[in-house]
């Protein structure tokens, strides 16, 4: 029997032994990727609000253009206060550290959050999920037994909504909840697109922060999910193929997205020191045509005695070089999405 941890729960298994009959989710906007009609978490548009005009207010309303009736009842844009920040990752290439970077990137959101809104520990803020179900490592960096399940993922999406979602989460000690299903051979193709922009959606109305580790190979509903975070952010290695892939990636990201995707690159397994004959941080900026939004110190010793341990890297060392760099990272996503929110205010 898995042992209890804090938040009352115990380490994975967090299952309910028979799906409720849960509401319906509310309705999204979609967008379409090869004629297939996706829905786009966090951009909701219920049904209660297109009839929430009255008809006696309507009438009352100055003979004005048909327009601008129409602009008066738009949603109004979200104010930041209760707004959820929403990040992907995907690696450029295989092996260049984006589980890590998303489990201790998750930490860092915790961490701060307790600090900032001094929450018991019984809320978390945080929200993990795994989306490559094929590959996927978050569960096995938190050592937590996954409770998602793909059936879960090929069923209808009228079924997830904010509680059943809850009732998915596994949640670790230091304050980040997983969402995560055992990898499954041809799982990333099986899954139903629907169901799985549903359990995003619920997760951004439970968590103030999510956290998205991405697959690297697409999927009908890798664009969508790129298209509504707020940061997609590439890790990629200070070497020429994942260079080249990473340039690729970005031009495919160009031209199919037509610069929907806020796309940041991210340079991991970083070594400062610099040696003959090796690449450079101006370097790969030359050759990706753009900054580098932040590097990630190489620290393999860190990483993998936080692998080994099932714990984030900056609950084993929190002063080492690749806490900090993920620190800083983590300042960096959170000022550009307030920058973003008051632009849009």
């Amino acid at each position: 029997m898995a042992r209890r941890k804090k938040f009352n729960r115990r380490r994975g298994d967090d299952r309910v032994a028979k799906k409720p009959d849960y509401a319906l989710i509310q309705s999204v906007d979609t967008v379409y990727e090869d004629d297939l009609a996706i829905p786009l978490f966090n951009e909701v548009s219920t049904q209660a609000e297109n009839e929430a005009v009255d008809i006696d207010m309507m009438t009352e309303l100055p003979e004005t253009g048909e327009a601008e009736i129409e602009d008066a009842y738009l949603p109004l844009a979200p104010s930041g206060a209760n707004t959820p920040r929403i990040f992907a990752l995907v690696g450029a290439t295989g092996g260049v550290g984006t589980t890590s970077l998303a489990t201790q990137l998750a930490h860092e959101f915790a961490m701060s959050s307790k600090q900032v809104t001094r929450r018991r520990p019984a809320d978390p803020t945080v929200c993990l999920i795994d989306l490559d179900f094929e590959s996927g490592a978050c569960a096995h960096h938190l050592d937590l037994l996954p409770s998602l399940s793909i059936e879960d993922l090929c069923g209808p999406a009228d079924h997830i909504d904010t509680a059943f979602t809850q009732a998915l989460v596994s949640t670790h000690e230091c304050g980040v909840s997983l969402l995560a299903a055992p990898n499954t051979i041809g799982a990333n193709a099986r899954v139903n697109p629907y169901t799985v922009m549903a359990m995003l959606d619920a997760a951004t109305e439970l968590y103030d922060t999510v956290i998205i580790d991405m697959p690297r190979y697409r999927q009908p509903w890798t664009l969508p999910v790129m298209r509504a975070v707020d940061v997609l952010g590439i890790t990629c290695e200070l070497t020429i193929p994942s260079l080249h892939a990473t340039r690729e990636t970005l031009a495919r990201l160009a031209h199919e997205a037509n610069g929907s995707v806020n796309a940041q690159v991210i340079l991991s397994k970083y070594e400062r020191r610099s040696f003959k004959n090796t690449l450079r941080l101006s370097d790969a900026e030359t050759a990706l045509g753009r900054d580098v939004m932040a590097t990630l110190s190489l620290d393999p010793d860190t990483t993998r005695e936080a692998l080994n341990c099932g714990e984030p890297a900056g609950a084993i060392r929190p002063d080492s070089r690749f806490v900090k760099d993920v620190r800083k990272l983590a300042i960096a996503l959170r000022d550009q999405q307030s920058n973003a929110l008051a632009k849009v205010a």
